[in-house]
């Protein structure tokens, strides 16, 4: 079984991995796989049915022909643009980077929620000094974390440009994408309600004004407990949509490469121009109370434009 599979990877090797040959690869080696067993079933040995599935099989280059499907290589042309091809390895450390990094902004907003929560004890307490230095203490390990999580993702910032993938990474990421959505909802949930029941301390602070300012303290870090896992969520979430957003598929031939490139550089820059027409329009007519119209209708624009491209 395994040497039908290693002989149908061989024979594919050096295809394209288009959708279109992977459907083609997969049928190829379940109709072997069947073929197989129903060798070994009527009293053939494995290596007898082995040998016999592969040589009744034939040519893959007789096969393509018959299906008018063009045996092709990469396209050379393409490797001349400044883009990486992204591997499994990458792919699966782009995402563990991204899983740390959103542990870190979590475990740093809820720093800042600590060091308002001081402050507020110092006043409650009669300690504003002590409060203070603690805040600021707190604060300063907490944009610490900001800028070291920041670091870690800013050796991937080349990727935002644009990076090739192959049509088996593009279903590992998706496949991880849909497995991720389970967690995903359960940790929205968790740091929905924990923000919600963080205003019970508040409410019953109001009952006791003497002490309304430590109870508004607890209420702070509660709820910067719930923003942790809304952050985790989203920037594990985000990843994927990044990675399957920006990636260019292999195969992709270098016309359609080009105009995804012209199209990528031109929504980088539209809003730039849309902010510049509306100044120039705004300036020269003296109409400010009509022109930012542009804005709703740029936006309906360039919502077209990336849906079509």
């Amino acid at each position: 079984m395994i040497a039908i599979e290693n002989y149908v990877e061989t024979m594919f090797m050096n295809l394209p991995e288009t959708e279109e040959i992977q459907h083609l690869k997969n049928d190829i080696l379940l109709n072997m796989i069947e073929k197989y067993e129903e060798l070994v079933s009527q009293g053939m040995t494995e290596n007898e049915a082995i040998g016999s599935v592969i040589s009744e099989f034939g040519n893959v280059d007789e096969l393509l022909n018959e299906l008018e499907i063009k045996k092709e290589t990469k396209n050379n042309n393409i490797f001349k643009n400044d883009f990486p091809t992204l591997d499994l390895d990458e792919i699966d450390e782009y995402i563990a980077i991204k899983r740390e990094t959103a542990v870190g902004i979590g475990l740093g907003v809820i720093g800042c929620g600590m060091g308002v929560a001081a402050i507020l004890m110092g006043l409650q307490f009669n300690l504003i000094i002590i409060g203070i230095i603690t805040c600021i203490a707190i604060v300063a390990i907490s944009v610490g974390l900001f800028v070291m999580n920041g670091l870690k993702l800013s050796k991937f910032n080349h990727l935002e440009k644009g990076f090739f993938l192959n049509h088996r990474n593009r279903e590992y990421i998706v496949a991880e994408d849909k497995n991720y959505t389970k967690s995903f909802t359960m940790a929205l949930v968790i740091g929905i309600v924990i923000c919600i029941l963080s205003s019970i301390p508040v409410l019953i602070g109001s009952q006791r004004a003497d002490y309304i300012l430590l109870y508004t303290a607890v209420t702070v870090v509660i709820s910067t407990i719930g923003c942790f896992f809304l952050i985790y969520a989203g920037c594990v979430k985000s990843s994927y949509s990044f990675l399957l957003e920006n990636a260019i598929d292999e195969s992709i031939s270098q016309k359609e490469l080009d105009r995804k490139i012209f199209w990528k550089k031109f929504n980088d820059s539209f809003w730039l121009i849309i902010v510049a027409v509306y100044l120039l329009i705004s300036f020269v007519f003296n109409n400010w109370s009509i022109s930012w119209i542009i804005f709703p209708v740029a936006g309906v624009l360039f919502g077209l434009w990336v849906k079509e491209n």
